[in-house]
């Protein structure tokens, strides 16, 4: 077997920065000191692998000295403590959906849809349905941006129920590294 180092393209601040979250995490969780297989910076680490560079779990479990259900179990808990972050910046943020999902929930924003026949949408209707298409292009643009940094976006095949929380995670990655959000929780 041959070792090698690597460098992954992240900024050390991000990862000091989960690592930083991870301890607060077990902190809030009561983990003893020493009884976890990783620190909190070397589980950042291999958090921030899977994301980049869509490592595989069991070769980043092999890597990191830990086994597979480990590296799982720690994935886990990166994904969930960058996903708090994320759900306290998002509070009270809006929908923007196409017309595909009129009447989906509260707080969607569609466009409303051409009326049947001749009739034509109202001046101030239209302008709506034009600022919501601009907008939602601005948010299609950054998913393009977000998918083409964390590698593992590009093809998901982990649960459905996990999808959303990964996405959140890479967004807070994402915020992080352009400045959008601070080193504090």
């Amino acid at each position: 077997m041959i070792t090698y180092f690597a460098t992954l393209d992240v900024p050390r601040e991000l990862a000091q920065h989960v690592g930083r979250l991870l301890h607060d995490e077990r902190r809030r969780r009561g983990t003893r000191k020493d009884s976890r297989a990783l620190t909190c910076c070397r589980q950042a680490v291999l958090g921030l692998r899977w994301f980049r560079q869509r490592a595989d779990v069991t070769a980043l479990g092999r890597d990191h000295g830990i086994s597979r259900a480990t590296a799982y179990r720690y994935l886990d808990e990166d994904i969930e403590v960058l996903g708090v972050l994320y759900a306290a910046a998002a509070q009270g943020l809006p929908t923007l959906a196409d017309s595909g999902y009129t009447g989906a929930s509260i707080g969607a924003h569609t466009p409303v849809r051409q009326p049947a026949g001749s009739q034509v949408l109202d001046i101030d209707t239209r302008i709506h349905n034009a600022l919501l298409r601009g907008l939602r292009a601005l948010g299609e643009r950054g998913f393009a941006i977000l998918t083409g940094r964390w590698r593992t976006l590009h093809h998901i095949t982990a649960s459905p129920s996990k999808i959303g929380n990964i996405i959140k995670a890479a967004l807070v990655l994402a915020h992080f590294e352009h400045g959008k959000i601070t080193h504090s929780r």
